[in-house]
Formats: structure tokens, sequence, C-alpha cells
């Protein structure tokens, strides 16, 4: 009983650790590069890192408007759970959290505002 027992542990341990280590391409996490790049160069020049975190957020959010609606927007794969970034279509929990992520980024030394940071802030603030 205990020998089946312990495999049994073992072979669950073995799949979960064969899930964690899979990883979905890039371009399955992070869409919208151009609508990157547009929130990039509004930051710059309107220098939002200068801004409190709660006029950065509102600001980042601002520059999103007209984004469509997307539902299911966590959906991206059903087996691996992947922090994830859609800019090109968003519901109203990816919208807040796309902003909060981005004007968290800002917080950051410029030459680290990357798709990867910001991916960084969504999975800390959805996974912690």
């Amino acid at each position: 009983m205990r020998k089946s027992l312990i495999a049994t542990f073992l072979l669950l341990f073995a799949v979960h650790a064969a899930i964690a280590r899979s990883e979905l391409p890039f371009s399955t996490v992070f869409k919208g590069r151009q609508q990157f790049d547009r929130l990039l160069n509004q930051a710059r020049e309107r220098n939002w890192q200068s801004l409190p975190i709660s006029e950065r957020t509102t600001a980042v959010g601002r520059a999103m408007l007209g984004t469509r609606y997307k539902s299911y927007s966590l959906e991206i794969d059903n087996r691996i759970e992947a922090p994830s970034v859609n800019l090109t279509g968003m519901d109203c929990w990816t919208f807040f959290e796309n902003a909060l992520a981005f004007a968290r980024m800002l917080d950051d030394a410029p030459e680290s505002w990357t798709p990867e940071r910001m991916l960084h802030y969504i999975e800390v603030d959805r996974y912690r």
C-alpha cells in the first residue's frame, strides 16, 4: 500500500513538473506589439513615468480606449495556464490588468520597457 501511494505521488509530481515546464509561444501569450509600441511612444512623449501610479494607470487606460471588446480573453490554451496580454482586444478585467501592468512597468528603467516585462507584471498581479 505504501509503495503504491509513493508511486502515485511521484507520478503526479512528474506530470505536474512536465506541465509546469511547458511554455506557450510568445506570439500566443503576447498580442498587439504595434499597440504596445504606440503606448510606449505616448508614455515617453507625455512623461507618464513621472505620474503617480493612479494617474499613470488612468493615462494608459485612456490611451487604450477604443480597443475592441474580446470575450474570453484569458482563455488562450486549454492545457497550460500562462500570463497573457492581448492589446488588440480585451474584456473589462484585462483592460484594467493591462493598464496597471503597463503603468507598473514604467517604474522600471526605460531600457526594460518590453512586452516581456509587461507580462512579468501581469504574472505578478494574476498569480501572486
